[in-house]
């Protein structure tokens, strides 16, 4: 079959070399669909003319599985949820553990200090007692 002026046509499958084209463009292509405000769009070339879709169900353009579209945004929407909601959680518990961490680091420097101040408080007592 073949696409010619929005038609599907019936081909014979016999390979004519006049009838020899680019491998590529059998498997679809990208194309410069139009130009809009001076950008060029970017579209795919319609080979499947018949109206089937990758199911094999015919539909007509512009007529969309409503159902299976919703279904698909809302299995996206509760992955991304689901993600966000998890990595919100380990943050939070990296957090809590940041918090532990930063006061347990307080705690054994404010010990050591006060080992400090203790040995140079005896140091002194020792200096004045000589």
């Amino acid at each position: 079959m073949i696409c010619e002026h929005g038609q599907t046509q019936e081909t014979s499958r016999r390979l004519n070399s006049g009838d020899i084209f680019d491998q590529r463009e059998r498997l679809g292509s990208l194309q410069a669909s139009s130009r809009s405000n001076g950008t060029e769009q970017i579209g795919l070339d319609q080979i499947n003319c018949s109206g089937q879709d990758s199911t094999g169900e015919t539909r007509k353009q512009g007529e969309t599985s409503t159902g299976k579209i919703l279904e698909r945004l809302e299995f996206i929407e509760n992955a991304y949820i689901s993600y966000v909601e998890a990595h919100q959680q380990r943050l939070e518990a990296r957090l809590i553990e940041s918090k532990e961490q930063k006061e347990l680091f307080k705690e054994v420097v404010q010990e050591l200090k006060q080992e400090i101040y203790n040995l140079v408080s005896e140091q002194i007592k020792e200096e004045n007692l000589e």
